[in-house]
């Protein structure tokens, strides 16, 4: 992690026991102590040259959130947060490496969308919320 959140004898023992685990480095790492899971999160947002959305300080818009059904912000792992000014509606998301969500996301919301990479821990409470 080009951040510095762990020693280079950390990176190599998680890379080693990850493959055991089915847990993606960032998992593995949260896991273990070693990082919290915004610093994974903030980092996958750079990795993927995305913008990082504290949803705990921005908070989610219900009656955006409502645009998503709660089977379909579970399965995409996607949260609408707000309507952005250009008409573009910001979703959150906790998992960057999906390429096709913003084009599914599009189409089951029905608008453009902008996505920005979110907490997972956060994410989950947000749903919680948004959803409840």
């Amino acid at each position: 992690m080009r951040e510095h959140l762990i020693t280079a004898e950390q990176l190599e023992m998680a890379l080693a026991d990850q493959q055991g685990t089915g847990l993606r480095l960032g998992e593995l790492l949260v896991e273990w102590g070693w990082v919290d899971s915004a610093a994974v999160s903030r980092a996958l947002a750079e990795q993927y040259e995305m913008d990082f959305v504290d949803l705990d300080a921005a908070g989610v818009d219900s009656a955006v959130a409502e645009r998503l059904s709660p089977r379909d912000a579970h399965s995409h792992g996607a949260i609408p947060i707000r309507l952005l000014d250009d008409g573009r509606l910001l979703v959150g998301v906790a998992d960057p490496t999906d390429v096709g969500a913003c084009d599914e996301l599009r189409e089951l919301l029905g608008a453009p969308v902008s996505l920005v990479v979110v907490d997972q821990h956060a994410f989950n409470r947000a749903l919680a919320g948004a959803y409840a």
